[in-house]
């Protein structure tokens, strides 16, 4: 009996470490000093534009704050930054104004950007958003007689998939399968996925395909 007892805790020791050590295998196939490899592709990626998601809309109409959610002619292909140009009559334009655009980012999620004008000048936002839901103006943007008109277009920055810890943590991009001559511009942040974007050298025309080989840092779903 002695030994049939002695038997059966060394066969239960024996099954628990069995399986803490297949577990922990499983669960970390990472080690603390690897980096995993990532890679992204973007085919056909449209043109970058000034407007080719609104053209010459109309922004405040009065005083008061305006919200426009519907009319723009189309959503960004990728996950993409926007570009807003104030014209028309821009003496009208009251500075600083903080326009601020809602969407939604890769996963879904609701996000905004503010675009500050401090001038008449465009103004280039960092996130990439993959829809656009609605454009806000604020009270007193503009001047009687509101005369100001808006365009919103695609910019180059294109969504990574993945966060990154640092700007360098990247090995190469591709332009049609080859390497690229000129290092893409990248924006990193460790949390939010929509503030990680890539901006290739290469012309963005509608039928160039672009890679992007990075390193992730683990820390976006």
């Amino acid at each position: 009996m002695r030994q049939f007892l002695s038997f059966l805790i060394l066969l239960v020791a024996s099954t628990s470490l069995f399986a803490q050590a297949n577990a922990i295998y499983y669960r970390d196939i990472k080690l603390p000093s690897q980096k995993m490899v990532e890679s992204q592709t973007w085919t056909t990626v449209a043109a970058n534009a000034t407007d080719n998601v609104l053209l010459d809309a109309t922004g405040n109409t009065s005083a008061a704050a305006k919200t426009t959610s519907s009319g723009f002619l189309v959503q960004p292909d990728y996950p993409r930054n926007f570009i807003i140009t104030p014209g028309g009559t821009t003496a009208s334009l009251n500075t600083p104004c903080t326009v601020v655009v809602n969407g939604t980012n890769k996963y879904g999620t609701a996000i905004y950007e503010n675009f500050v004008f401090s001038t008449t000048s465009a103004v280039t936002g960092a996130k990439a958003f993959k829809t656009i839901t609605s454009i806000v103006w604020p009270a007193l943007c503009e001047n009687s007689p509101y005369d100001v008109t808006w365009s919103v277009g695609f910019g180059k920055k294109l969504g990574i998939k993945k966060c990154m810890a640092n700007a360098g943590d990247f090995l190469f991009s591709l332009l049609a399968g080859s390497k690229e001559a000129n290092a893409p511009t990248i924006a990193v942040n460790a949390t939010a996925i929509e503030s990680n974007t890539v901006s290739f050298d290469g012309t963005y025309n509608g039928s160039n395909t672009f890679a992007l080989y990075f390193f992730q840092n683990f820390r976006c779903n």
